[in-house]
């Protein structure tokens, strides 16, 4: 049997039956490179450069720490200072808004998906109290003083600042 335009029936089916398996193949490719199933893994190192949330706030207690001790080290009379704080929460992102028909609303950048609020800035966690070991920390006088310094330079009541002599 043949075509209308004199070739094999079979032959012709054969090659539709083709073009639509080359087709749908095609579209299946699509879909997997579109989902990204064959986009390469990230590298252990992309993902070290962005500090998670818990390591940007050991880093920033570490910091303070070190900025207390040196602060008690520099008052007469005290030595070998060791200093440990508590925070209070984590960082505070303020974004910027914007009122919009009578609500208040986050300002954003970009559009669609790729809307993001905009940051105005990024809050520091408070300090909920410091401990402070030193040679010279049992003089009360020395106490009162080193209370007096932290509280008024970490803006932390005195009631949360404990000062210990060191062990000899």
């Amino acid at each position: 049997m043949k075509n209308d335009d004199g070739s094999p029936a079979g032959k012709q089916s054969r090659k539709k039956i083709m073009f639509i398996l080359l087709g749908a193949g095609a579209g299946i490719l699509l879909l997997l490179i579109g989902s990204g199933w064959f986009s390469s893994p990230k590298k252990a190192t992309e993902s070290a450069e962005i500090p998670t949330t818990q390591e940007e706030l050991e880093a920033y207690r570490a910091s303070l720490e070190e900025r207390i001790a040196a602060l008690c080290s520099s008052v007469a009379g005290v030595g070998n200072v060791r200093a440990a704080v508590t925070l209070a929460g984590g960082f505070e992102t303020v974004y910027a808004t914007e009122t919009k028909n009578g609500a208040t609303v986050y300002a954003t950048v970009g559009s669609g998906s790729n809307a993001e609020a905009l940051v105005i800035s990024r809050k520091p966690p408070e300090v909920a109290g410091i401990g402070v070991v030193c040679r010279g920390g049992g003089d009360p006088a020395i106490r009162g003083e080193l209370t007096a310094l932290l509280s008024s330079a970490f803006r932390v009541p005195s009631n949360r600042i404990y000062i210990a002599e060191a062990k000899k």
